[in-house]
């Protein structure tokens, strides 16, 4: 058939010679460049439709709609790989959304090797090796956890979940901060969000510590995140005038709080480690 001979004359892959060009493409520029590759088979497909030749319709589209999926899946995956990366502790990803989205592609490399008229070894060599470069370029998917100083797996993915919210709570009151018309008021809510994220930084260092700054991170740290985004909207409907004095000295409370919170913590530790160093003295002592 005529769609089976545009197949065959598919243009392949020779590599480029100048080398610095491709060198600059970040890993998700060249995602976008082989969605675009992708684009060929729809247009396989519309052709096909016109001819009336479903079974190829059917089959161009579906892989098209693979190069679409292996691309979500690219991006999603180089994300949460990010996010790992520069966490000091975290859960792997779920699912090896990488190692998914190349083995889609590598299955329709092999199809689409088939269906252009290729032996079954060859397509298989031509998937294979799509694969192998996938894994080259992008790399294996994260699949380990980072729980060093945690109890086990259960105690870190419910510290990390505190974290994680913590984060997202103190994001909402910088943003808050910065849609506020008022220069005292905004710098007040960015330094309470610079005494919260002291803590969580605190936590994310010395898991060991969560018990004694739960309370922080959960009860007021929600609390005074939903007071800042009601405050600022009361800010823009021009009726936050009688509320903003017991609001600067609500977040004044806060942060001196936190502070003596985060200055407790660092004793604790240091405490700790004068009771460790004792006792190891102890025993050297006692062993002599």
């Amino acid at each position: 058939m005529s769609f089976n001979k545009e197949f065959r004359s598919a243009s392949r892959y020779e590599p480029h010679q100048n080398q610095s060009k491709i060198q600059q493409y970040t890993p998700m520029v060249k995602g976008v460049l082989f969605l675009l590759i992708g684009v060929n088979y729809l247009s396989f497909a519309i052709k096909a439709l016109g001819r009336g030749e479903s079974f190829y319709f059917v089959v161009a589209l579906g892989i098209f709609a693979v190069f679409v999926a292996s691309f979500v899946l690219l991006r999603r995956g180089i994300a949460l790989e990010t996010i790992y990366k520069n966490a000091t502790h975290a859960k792997a990803p779920r699912y090896p959304l990488k190692t998914i989205a190349g083995s889609l592609l590598a299955g329709v490399s092999t199809l689409s090797a088939l269906l252009g008229g290729y032996p079954l070894l060859s397509s298989l060599m031509l998937g294979g090796s799509v694969m192998l470069g996938w894994y080259l370029y992008y790399g294996p998917d994260p699949r380990h956890d980072k729980i060093e100083g945690y109890e086990n797996s259960r105690s870190a993915e419910r510290i990390m979940k505190l974290l994680v919210q913590a984060d997202d709570d103190i994001s909402v009151i910088k943003k808050s901060a910065e849609r506020s018309g008022s220069t005292l008021i905004r710098n007040s809510m960015l330094q309470m969000a610079e005494a919260f994220e002291k803590i969580v930084k605190h936590i994310e260092n010395e898991p060991d510590d969560y018990d004694r700054a739960r309370k922080y991170l959960v009860s007021y740290l929600t609390e005074l995140r939903q007071m800042s985004e009601a405050f600022v909207r009361l800010e823009q409907r021009g009726r936050s005038d009688e509320m903003r004095e017991a609001f600067l000295d609500t977040i004044d409370s806060s942060i001196d709080k936190l502070d003596r919170q985060y200055e407790r913590l660092l004793d604790d530790d240091m405490l700790g480690l004068d009771v460790k160093l004792s006792v190891m003295k102890k025993r050297l002592e006692s062993e002599e």
